[in-house]
């Protein structure tokens, strides 16, 4: 059953919230912007983050069999981070951003709840943004 729930949570997030990298007809950083306005609400509110995260801690020491789905759910994040940064370096470079940004976001998640504070992940996603616009400039 519980596999059945990181699917929905997994489906959920993919048309909710990785599916706004995909909107070319925006640039990247309102794109981003609104990522981060999504997660924002999501997470402030919200257990979908923190559910994988949870499930993630106990299946590392016991239930080796979730950790797949959870591996794919946050893979799949950081794609659609990586999209955003695609084609201003490496593909690899990319794809380290949008890893480094799921990682950083989930602090903020955790953050956000324990203190109810959400510019935790507002600030993670403006100083993804300022790295976006640098590196959109040349200058990162």
């Amino acid at each position: 059953m519980l596999r059945d729930v990181l699917k929905w949570t997994h489906e959920g997030m993919a048309s909710g919230l990785f599916a706004i990298a995909y909107e070319d007809d925006l640039a990247p950083v309102e794109r981003l912007e609104k990522m981060g306005r999504r997660a924002t609400r999501l997470f402030q509110d919200d257990t979908v983050g923190c559910l994988m995260a949870v499930v993630a801690v106990d299946a590392s020491y016991g239930k080796p069999e979730l950790l797949e789905p959870i591996r794919s759910f946050f893979d799949e994040w950081a794609k659609a981070f990586a999209h955003l940064f695609a084609g201003l370096r490496s593909e690899q470079w990319a794809l380290v951003q949008g890893q480094q940004l799921v990682a950083d976001i989930e602090g903020a998640i955790l953050l956000t709840r324990i203190h109810g504070d959400s510019t935790y992940i507002q600030r993670v996603i403006q100083r993804a943004t300022d790295q976006l616009i640098a590196s959109e400039s040349g200058s990162a």
